[in-house]
């Protein structure tokens, strides 16, 4: 597992993988130009991805590189805006894998690398008390599970920033998965975008108060 986090570049992690479970990792250089396409998107604090077979974690990692540059860039002279904006940048990013060893490695490195960053930045390193904050939320967004046949399982949280405070939020995959055929249902508000167009917006299974940031991790 330590040499997975040390070489970026393993695509196939033994033949019994591939053969049970179809796994072959997408390489940095791929990943780079596929996110190249999309460039304004991957570099903005707080717009969302989702990889729904992440593995461990090469699209998920290269995100949030994008992204802590940008909040280097404009939030490095206040702790605070630089810890919240941190938080943003993980909340926005999710992923989904069958492998629980996958789950955890990317959700080690997506760690290692906020901490890295911090300390870079900061000059010193993120207490015990953020760490416990950054994974808490890592943990909320990077989920075991079967993004083909298993989303009746998958719960979603959805991070929005007000200030200092986060809203939260969780949906049902399914129910975002299947809205076509549930759009008609109570689950769903149907709007009008400025086009004139139906748009329907899923509903929260549940809701949190707003939170300041620094008090996440004792939501559960």
């Amino acid at each position: 597992m330590a040499q997975a986090v040390l070489d970026k570049e393993i695509q196939v992690k033994s033949v019994d993988r591939v053969r049970d479970h179809g796994e072959v990792l997408t390489a940095k250089r791929e990943v780079e130009a596929m996110l190249d396409l999309v460039k304004n998107e991957s570099e903005r604090i707080d717009s969302r991805f989702l990889e729904p077979a992440c593995g461990d974690g090469n699209f998920l990692v290269a995100i949030l590189e994008r992204k802590l540059k940008t909040v280097i860039s404009r939030y490095k002279s206040k702790k605070a805006d630089f810890e919240v904006q941190m938080l943003s940048a993980l909340s926005s990013i999710y992923g989904i894998d069958l492998l629980e060893d996958n789950i955890e490695l990317a959700i080690q490195r997506m760690l290692e690398i906020a901490c890295t960053c911090y300390k870079n930045t900061l000059k010193i390193s993120p207490d015990n008390e953020f760490q416990s904050i950054m994974q808490f939320v890592l943990k909320k967004n990077i989920l075991q599970g079967d993004s083909l046949n298993g989303i009746d399982k998958i719960i979603f949280t959805q991070w929005t920033l007000v200030g200092y405070q986060f809203k939260r939020e969780e949906f049902s995959f399914s129910q975002l998965n299947q809205q076509a055929e549930i759009m008609n249902t109570p689950l769903f508000a149907s709007l009008t975008n400025d086009k004139g167009e139906d748009v329907f917006i899923p509903q929260p299974i549940k809701e949190y108060p707003l939170t300041y940031y620094r008090n996440l991790g004792g939501l559960e």
